[in-house]
């Protein structure tokens, strides 16, 4: 298993990355919930933003990452604002419509980390 804010793979290594984190915060320990699609920490926001750097570090330029989310307990807005590229296109899915198929493509340019205490100051 990957640790995703710290893969282990060379800058600009893949034409397509498939991001898929955990998403909830509230699950017991040894809930089935939790067991199946594993906890985020306390620390969720760092984490995530993170795992948007280190998938833009190993995509190659113009590559393209799949990212999904399921907004159960935190809305996709939130996570939006957790990287740095806006999304091409998405769809939702699920019976509820609560998961997010977002897709992005990674710029030329450098992509550099949103700062986390601006956003949160800025609300």
């Amino acid at each position: 298993m990957l640790d995703f804010r710290a893969l282990p793979f060379m800058d600009n290594t893949f034409k397509l990355v498939a991001f898929d984190p955990p998403h909830l915060i509230t699950a017991g320990k040894k809930s089935w919930l939790a067991a199946k699609y594993g906890r985020l920490s306390d620390n969720w926001r760092s984490d995530i933003q993170i795992g948007f750097s280190e998938c833009f570090r190993v995509l190659s330029p113009d590559g393209t990452l799949i990212f999904k989310w399921n907004e159960t307990q935190i809305k996709l807005s939130e996570v939006i604002k957790l990287t740095p590229v806006q999304p091409m296109f998405g769809h939702r899915s699920g019976a509820k419509g609560l998961t997010h198929w977002l897709v992005f493509m990674k710029p030329h340019e450098e992509v550099t980390n949103c700062n986390i205490d601006q956003m949160e100051m800025d609300g």
